[in-house]
């Protein structure tokens, strides 16, 4: 025993032996942590492992509403329920879960008749063979890379179409039962990416479930899937090359980019194209956001309690799918507010390059290029005060993306609210008066007979004119009475092209020519009509136009009951705008634009083809006509050139002008006075206020010519002098409302060069220089003179409270979010015009007479009105093969003048009344002469 010690201490001297032994022990250690972390820890180290990576994720403020002057909402958020997928996370789906959703979508596929989905490059019957083409060498390379995509070996790169058929039949437990063709669209299924199953099965079950789908890709959901650039090729062409598509494949049609988009995302072939388009638009909105990590991709919002369901029970399959709670923007008022307001919508470019230098107390960009913004109105005007301050969530995700912890969080900001002037019950009052007066302006010419009714043709010639019976969506329709037709026009031409830059023109063209020569027949262009979802009708009636019923009939009765609107049949007059403000402020009280449009569609889930066809829609309902359709303002432009005569002492109140029909001291072409015109008389010997009542236009040439003409040397004194008192009612400038605005065009010399100017660069003095006969027209409104509504009624109320101009406002004021006073709009005199009282009376009587003068132009119109009004109507022509506009404009009451209105009609005379009707409404409104109080009676409660 001695011995073998001794010779281990020898050992432990040779410093090789300890060496060794160091290693074993080291090695021992090692083995025992390995042992450790893997067997006994394993698992719970597995699960706890992260990648320690924290990320800043904002969390929206809440914006700011917008109300109108009593605290009415016309802009709100509401809280709802959205289905959002997480691009950045990965899915990986069992082969029983891919197993499952593939045999549920390919029972719905058969169950609905859609039997030819097939992704297999082998041929359809026996003997299979594959069915690739190019050289021999071309197809065994294309061959060999789809066996390796399947999960082939080299070695077993050998075997035959049918070999491998039998081969996936096995490894994705084709049931035996399947036919051949179940057998091909099962795998076509199965095989295909898991995004591609996951996105398949939620654009089926969120239509099932009755969702609208929510995506960015720039095609229609309805067939032809036609492209949303609203024409412009342009952008058409940059977002195909963002497609990576080029050379021919820029030039295809919607049908075919959503051909190349199935395969650019590896969908199967014999899919239905709706299916297809709700599946490319989730994936390519994942695409969009495919470099964005942690953002969320919204793909239906203010779900229903189905799809909440179906969601969670499904959450396994897809972690990456979730539900979420989301904030929506509601408009309540849509379409009677929807110029005023606007609406929000993710950030463009040119947004982004406005607002990426915005930054909050600390430095911090305020917005980033995935922020909503307001795009049109208050939203947009009142962006930095509406939108708050995002907070700011700190999160640990682990290995995988998935969210593991919050680490810190910042409470958002909330957003101002803004509070407007406008009432909106007025507003709502004034556009349904509007409208229905147009209406029954269309339907008299549509049933009453005379000179100004139309022909069933000249009704279909004006729809297809502002595009409701749409050429271009003709051009885009794949069966039905629009491709019959459109196989018409082909044949008719057989070089036309659909996509030729006058398609639409060529297009529009045969459909007016068609119908006036009888190879187009009113019941093709009213099932057209239907088709493109223009006139709603039920099942009956449909049948009933195929088999001959009248299709005039039809629209009549769709006018009448409200299912169309005045607009839908593009007769004139079927627009028209009205302004309304109080006489003693700057205040807004109603802005109404007809037609008009529902901002609602516009905003959460943007309708682009809702968009685009407002953008076509010839009677543009995008543009805010009170501030933005100018017109010469006709004879209701008096009030400001008798004024101009009394207060420069051309003439007292009490100067006769004899009306001789023809005035000839300017000039030819001789003026004449409009009682001329139409029956041959005059109105005899006139002062200022009965000039007004019976507008009589020779009186104003008279008095305007008399401040100054050439015979006397002082020509261009008339029209100084007129200028001035143009301008003391604002007449030269905008109004200073808060939203975009055209300025006005003011008769002036200097004007009236730089318009000669505009059309011929070229002209002669003698062409661009100021005459008599500009004056005297200038005189009754007309020459250049070309105004906004707002414009025509900031200078009536100026009128009616005696001459103080005051700058015109739509807000009130500002609230911080707490309810705390955050701005307020002061009012602003921008002129005081001090008038004689006695020549603003001669005015105010001409008023009067108009509507209660026996010879006045409204004489009956405001009988039923238990107050008096002040008013003066105007017309002007634009166009000799259409009737005049219309301007109607007034105060009331007249013996305490409170509001001015406006109310202009384009291409209006002839058709009754409708102006004084709005106004009628709109002054019953706001003095409340129709309040019935809804509780008289007071009831007492005795406490026992």
């Amino acid at each position: 025993m001695r011995r073998y010690y001794e010779h281990f201490l020898e050992l432990c001297k040779n410093r090789i032996f300890v060496m060794l032994c160091g290693v074993i022990v080291l090695f021992a250690i090692i083995v025992l942590r390995l042992f450790s972390l893997q067997i006994i820890h394993g698992e719970e180290y597995e699960a706890s492992i992260t990648a320690s990576v924290s990320k800043n994720l904002p969390v929206p403020a809440s914006r700011g509403g917008i109300y109108d002057r009593y605290g009415r909402p016309l802009a709100i958020n509401t809280v709802a329920y959205s289905v959002q997928v997480d691009g950045s996370l990965t899915l990986e789906l069992s082969d029983n879960e891919k197993q499952n959703l593939s045999k549920a979508l390919m029972n719905w596929l058969w169950e609905n008749g859609h039997q030819q989905v097939n992704s297999l490059p082998i041929s359809l019957s026996s003997p299979y063979t594959f069915t690739y083409e190019g050289t021999e060498e071309e197809m065994e390379k294309q061959e060999n890379r789809w066996k390796a995509s399947i999960g082939l070996e080299k070695k077993q790169y050998k075997m035959t179409a049918e070999e491998c058929l039998t081969y996936l039949y096995e490894k994705y437990n084709v049931p035996s039962n399947y036919s051949p063709q179940q057998k091909r669209a099962y795998l076509s299924l199965v095989m295909c990416d898991d995004r591609n199953l996951m996105a398949l099965t939620l654009a089926l079950k969120l239509n099932e479930f009755g969702e609208t789908i929510t995506d960015e890709l720039p095609l229609d959901t309805e067939t032809p899937y036609a492209f949303q650039f609203g024409g412009n090729a342009n952008r058409e062409k940059s977002w195909k090359e963002s497609m990576q598509m080029e050379k021919e494949q820029l030039k295809y049609n919607s049908l075919q980019t959503l051909d190349y988009l199935r395969d650019f995302f590896g969908l199967p072939e014999g899919l239905p194209n709706d299916l297809v388009r709700d599946t490319l638009g989730i994936r390519y909105s994942l695409y969009l956001k495919r470099y964005q990590q942690f953002q969320s991709v919204t793909i239906a919002t203010d779900v229903s309690d189905k799809t909440l369901a179906y969601i969670e029970e499904n959450q396994d399959t897809f972690p990456n799918v979730v539900i979420d709670t989301v904030s929506l923007r509601e408009y309540p008022e849509g379409k009677y507010f929807a110029h005023i307001i606007g609406y929000i919508r993710q950030m463009t470019e040119s947004d982004y390059a406005l607002y990426k230098d915005e930054v909050d107390a600390q430095g911090n960009p305020l917005y980033s290029q995935t922020d909503i913004v307001g795009q049109d109105g208050m939203e947009k005007l009142y962006e930095r005060e509406l939108n708050g301050v995002d907070g700011n969530v700190q999160i640990e995700v682990d290995n995988q993306g998935r969210r593991m912890s919050v680490i810190d969080s910042t409470e958002p900001v909330s957003g101002k609210d803004v509070f407007l002037t406008l009432d909106s019950e007025l507003q709502k009052v004034t556009y349904d008066t509007l409208e229905s007066e147009l209406r029954k302006a269309v339907l008299h010419k549509l049933t009453g007979g005379g000179k100004n009714s139309v022909s069933t043709t000249e009704l279909f010639i004006s729809m297809i004119n502002v595009n409701h019976i749409s050429a271009q969506k003709m051009l885009q329709a794949a069966d039905g009475t629009q491709k019959a037709v459109y196989n018409k026009l082909k044949q008719a031409n057989p070089t036309f092209r659909p996509d030729q830059d006058d398609a639409v023109t060529v297009a529009k063209e045969f459909l007016i020519d068609g119908l006036e020569n009888g190879t187009i027949s009113i019941k093709e262009l009213t099932l057209m009509m239907i088709e493109q979802g223009h006139l709603p009708v039920t099942e009956e009636e449909k049948a009933g136009i195929e088999n001959g019923a009248s299709p005039l009939s039809l629209i009549i009765k769709k006018l009448s009951s409200g299912e169309i609107s005045p607009a839908d049949t593009g007769l004139d007059p079927c627009t028209g705008s009205v302004f309304v403000t109080q006489v003693g402020s700057g205040e807004v009280l109603a802005s109404v634009t007809y037609p008009s449009y529902d901002n609602n569609e516009l905003v959460n889930t943007f309708n682009n083809a809702y968009y685009n066809d407002l953008l076509q829609d010839g009677n543009t309902p995008l543009v805010n006509r009170p501030l933005k359709q100018k017109k010469a303002p006709g004879s209701t432009f008096k009030m400001i050139i008798a004024l101009a005569g009394l207060e420069s002492g051309t003439i007292t109140p009490n100067t006769l002008i004899t009306d001789k029909g023809l005035f000839k001291d300017a000039g030819l072409p001789y003026a004449r006075c409009w009682i001329y015109s139409n029956t041959g008389g005059t109105h005899g010997p006139v002062n200022v206020s009965h000039a007004l009542e019976v507008s009589c236009n020779y009186f104003f040439y008279e008095l305007a010519y008399r401040m100054g003409n050439v015979d006397n040397g002082n020509s261009n004194q008339a029209i100084t002098t007129l200028n001035e008192y143009m301008a003391a009612f604002g007449m030269n400038d905008y109004t200073g409302l808060e939203l975009d605005e055209y300025g006005p065009t003011m008769a002036s010399p200097d004007n009236k060069e730089k318009a000669v100017k505009t059309f011929n660069p070229d002209a002669t003095t003698s062409q661009t220089r100021w005459t008599d006969g500009d004056t005297i027209r200038t005189a009754i409104g007309q020459s250049i003179n070309s105004y906004t509504p707002a414009q025509m009624t900031k200078y009536v109320s100026t009128l009616a409270n005696g001459g103080t101009l005051y700058r015109l406002h739509m807000v009130d004021h500002i609230q911080n979010p707490n309810g705390s006073l955050h701005s307020e709009v002061e009012e602003k005199v921008e002129n005081v015009t001090k008038f004689k009282e006695e020549n603003l009376q001669a005015v105010y009587d001409g008023m009067y007479l108009v509507t209660n003068g026996t010879r006045g132009t409204l004489r009956t119109a405001f009988n039923d009105l238990p107050i008096k009004v002040a008013a003066k109507t105007g017309t002007a022509e634009e166009d000799k093969n259409r009737s005049s506009h219309t301007w109607f404009v007034c105060f009331a009451p007249y013996d305490d003048p409170q509001i001015a209105i406006t109310v202009m009609i384009p291409f209006g005379e002839g058709s009754g009344t409708p102006a004084p009707e709005v106004a009628k409404a709109i002054i019953r409104e706001y003095l409340g002469l129709d309040y019935t109080p809804t509780n008289t009676t007071m009831q007492t409660v005795l406490a026992e």
